[in-house]
């Protein structure tokens, strides 16, 4: 996990593989943003109604659901406000946000408050029902840039001016870290007084206890600007909103990796999460992969590998308040001790999970254990039909790969398949979309088979989404799909899905896709349309009534040097917390 960043490989636009447990009862899937449901699109809560405080029952019910194994402080000369841009349900979901919580519970001095987009919280923490205006520092967990909106909404129902230099020194110093500060922080500049660039283990503390020590925020901001890992606007961007340099991200290296204390995992449980009271643990990160689309191939570094006996020890912290783990990754199939974890947190008596896995991670012993703890769904993310050009992505798995991995699941009792595509990828045919159809087609075909043998055969789930373009991948500066061009192509992939019976498609929006681009891709002025959106203006109307930013931002290459290129995912000379 980065810093405040639930899902890093949610900008792969679509992940390897994944195995989920089966509900206790089976709902559709809310479009949340959750650690383990990494491919759903944002819920952008468009034209949200102000100033909704959380009713006292429900309060109350989300707080006595909550079994915790640490205790948050509520007392401290450092008031803190720790904060997600969805709802309690989506954040409590997310392993980056406990653990960004619980990391600040071991600092002392600093009482903690939570708070939440509406309905739950708005404008206020759970609480106390505190005013969030009151406290000395809120910091958001920014994860997905379709949730730049909620955060807007989240100050306006605060009373806090919305841009920093609006404010007075008596309002919160605002900090946001995660994927979106890494990826783009520049739309959100104008809001923004500290963006967090890397790992929370190493830069969210020194937040905490410089302004626990200093309480004139304008020399804490400007402390922050001297070290490596953070992104100040007021100190690293000019009159005009441009970066003044490059600036540097941090992550955890090897000595971090391997210190038992610093692998996350979850600090509580709860029903009301997208797992229900089951705990949370990071295997790794990074990834072995280059794929081209990927941000998280590009920026997170090398694959690296937390201890089997630190992961372990964190499952046997879980004990006392759940018997349900799932392990997070961007790789977890890939942590060279997976078979041992899983068997041993099943000796722990632990029903397991896995948050994904990639093609060649699925063997029998890996999807056994998933399947005795109750996983019924595999996902896996093709990206294309063809292999030529999923070649061409720097994602060399043939179609006879993938579905030998089809194969092993259904053989391993693992009955139903939901598989990821992508529309628009750079050099992509009509052939190459039509193989999209031949591809499902000869997965459901063995789905069939071992359905007749058991007597029932499980669901296949198909999914697209449009390519947006992430920063500092190779396909940083390609343009998205027109809308026709998109409406062509998709019709072109429905007609060969049409003959597959009990296929469920979704479809993918075009104007969030055109939105996240913009988002992704944008610079310090994207805020006044962020604004406009805080102000009830709907997506349709907003993307076209400023076609030209829609056409400069996301239709069109990319010329020169980009605004959002300042960002360094070099390795720092030593981390941040070494380096007084």
């Amino acid at each position: 996990m980065a810093f405040f960043n639930d899902a890093p490989d949610r900008y792969c636009t679509s992940v390897p593989l994944r195995v989920q447990p089966q509900m206790p009862e089976k709902r559709e899937r809310s479009k949340a943003h959750t650690s383990d449901h990494l491919f759903l699109a944002g819920s952008p809560c468009y034209g949200l109604a102000v100033g909704r405080r959380i009713s006292h029952s429900k309060e109350t019910n989300l707080l006595g659901d909550e079994r915790r194994r640490i205790v948050l402080p509520r007392q401290g000369r450092l008031k803190v406000g720790i904060g997600y841009p969805n709802r309690y349900h989506v954040a409590l979901s997310s392993l980056a946000y406990q653990w960004v919580v619980e990391l600040a519970a071991g600092v002392p001095g600093i009482a903690i408050q939570r708070f939440f987009a509406p309905p739950d919280c708005l404008g206020r923490t759970l609480e106390d029902d505190t005013p969030l205006a009151s406290l000395d520092l809120l910091a958001w967990s920014c994860s997905f840039e379709l949730d730049a909106v909620n955060l807007i909404h989240t100050l306006d129902a605060a009373g806090i001016a919305r841009r920093r230099q609006d404010r007075s020194p008596r309002d919160p110093m605002v900090v946001v870290g995660g994927a979106v500060a890494s990826i783009n922080p520049l739309p959100l500049s104008q809001a923004v007084d500290v963006f967090v660039l890397g790992a929370a283990e190493l830069l969210w503390p020194q937040i905490l206890e410089l302004s626990r020590e200093e309480p004139d925020r304008d020399r804490v901001v400007a402390e922050l600007a001297g070290r490596d890992g953070y992104f100040v606007p007021s100190h690293h961007l000019d009159g005009e909103g441009r970066p003044l340099g490059r600036l540097r991200r941090i992550e955890k290296r090897d000595p971090e990796m391997n210190d038992p204390t610093l692998v996350p995992s979850s600090y509580m449980v709860t029903p009301n999460t997208e797992y229900r009271n089951r705990g949370l643990v990071e295997m790794s990160r990074g990834c072995p992969e280059k794929c081209r689309y990927c941000w998280v191939s590009y920026n997170y570094g090398k694959l690296r590998c937390y201890p089997a006996e630190a992961i372990l020890d964190r499952v046997r912290g879980l004990v006392k308040i759940t018997d349900r783990v799932g392990f997070v990754a961007t790789a977890v199939g890939d942590h060279p001790d997976l078979p041992r974890i899983l068997s041993e947190s099943r000796d722990l008596g632990f029903n397991v999970a896995l948050s994904s896995l990639r093609i060649p991670a699925m063997v029998p012993e890996v999807l056994a254990p998933l399947a005795a703890s109750g996983a019924r769904s595999v996902t896996i993310a093709p990206e294309t039909g063809s292999d030529e050009l999923r070649a061409k992505l720097k994602k060399p798995i043939p179609n006879h790969r993938i579905l030998e991995a089809v194969e092993t699941a259904q053989a391993c009792g693992i009955s139903s398949l939901k598989m990821y595509f992508i529309v628009g990828l750079p050099g992509e045919t009509d052939d190459d979309l039509a193989a999209i159809g031949g591809l499902l087609r000869d997965s459901r075909a063995i789905m069939l088979s071992h359905g007749r043998n058991r007597g029932r055969m499980g669901t296949l789930h198909a999914g697209c989404s449009v390519l947006v373009p992430k920063p500092y991948t190779p396909y940083s500066k390609a343009p998205v799909l027109s809308q026709s061009e998109y409406r062509r192509r998709m019709s072109l992939i429905e007609k060969e899905l049409k003959p597959i019976d009990n296929l469920k498609f979704d479809r993918p929006s075009y104007r969030e896709a055109l939105w996240q681009a913009i988002l992704s891709r944008g610079d310090a002025q994207t805020f006044d349309l962020i604004e406009e959106l805080a102000d009830h203006r709907s997506l349709g109307r907003l993307l076209s009534e400023h076609k030209h930013t829609v056409v400069r931002r996301a239709m069109e290459s990319v010329e020169g040097e980009p605004p959002w290129r300042f960002i360094s995912s070099a390795p720092s000379a030593k981390s941040p917390a070494l380096s007084d």
